[in-house]
């Protein structure tokens, strides 16, 4: 509706990346159960792990936990710990008592996440592979800093970034940056005009991949590498079906460790890559190079 600044999607991104945790994909669905219910089931299909954020208070318009229950074929259920959580919050005073009771009527598969030991935290729902965030901006700012922390991926190591500050127009690098990109595919590349910049003009970054063939494993490539990888064990199930059909590998919250780049690795294809860049940009053009920046500015 254009009523409020979306600043979840940027709180994820910034905490997920911090945490080497890939964000896949962004989706903005409406107040339709049927809807979210179509999307988490779509989002579940090509992702390890969906945040979804709002819509969980007692009010007419937040069907989001309904929701899930239907994506997930779950009934829905009086969650006794959540019950007993909002009384010991909110107190229990009747005039609130339709407003717990919806809250606390939760997916059968909910559990109650508890990851950064304070007592006085309001846990994360897990359904599954779904965590359920609120949509308060300074609520789900926090809630997805713990979640991020407490994602698998956390153990893999992130490779140095360098940002590229130049004098020149986005149009002028269109084709020594595209020969780059196409040389390096291990590193990924990112390119951005300024318009209300007295000296810069564009700012190139790079950064190493961590999957080889892709940033997350759900890219074609990865996927290709993996089927390939696991071909052998699929063919040693073949006696035991009548088709000879081999399906295509299913998702997994890591890939293959002949597949994931070392931060050695991943710091030596930026490096290479950043120098071939440097000498095929125009004369003059560049004004810096900086190291591990997080900003654009």
């Amino acid at each position: 509706k254009g009523l409020t600044a979306d600043t979840n999607t940027f709180a994820a991104a910034v905490s997920l990346r911090q945490h080497n945790v890939p964000l896949a994909r962004v989706s903005v669905v409406s107040d339709d159960g049927d809807e979210i219910a179509t999307e988490v089931r779509r989002m579940q299909g090509l992702c390890d792990v969906v945040i979804t954020s709002g819509g969980v208070g007692p009010t007419h318009d937040d069907v989001t936990i309904k929701s899930v229950a239907l994506a997930l074929g779950d009934d829905l259920v009086l969650h006794q710990e959540m019950a007993q959580l909002l009384i010991d919050k909110m107190g229990d005073n009747s005039d609130d008592e339709s407003a717990r009771m919806k809250m606390s009527t939760l997916p059968s598969s909910s559990k109650l996440r508890y990851l950064t030991g304070d007592p006085d935290e309001w846990p994360i729902l897990q359904c599954r592979n779904v965590y359920i965030l609120p949509g308060v901006p300074q609520f789900f700012e926090s809630k997805v800093k713990a979640l991020a922390t407490h994602l698998l991926s956390t153990e893999l190591e992130r490779s140095i970034t360098y940002r590229v500050v130049l004098s020149c127009e986005e149009s002028a690098i269109v084709e020594p940056l595209n020969g780059v990109v196409r040389r390096h595919p291990a590193v990924s590349f990112g390119s951005y005009p300024f318009v209300d910049h007295p000296e810069c003009k564009t700012v190139v970054t790079l950064e190493g991949r961590l999957i080889d063939g892709g940033y997350t494993h759900t890219s074609g490539r990865f996927l290709r590498m993996s089927q390939s990888a696991s071909s052998a064990l699929v063919a040693a199930d073949l006696d035991r079906t009548s088709r000879n059909i081999v399906e295509p590998p299913r998702r997994q919250s890591l890939p293959p460790a002949h597949c994931i780049y070392s931060k050695k690795q991943m710091d030596v294809n930026v490096e290479l890559a950043l120098s071939d860049l440097l000498s095929d940009l125009p004369d003059g053009s560049v004004l810096r190079v900086e190291e591990n920046v997080t900003s654009l500015r």
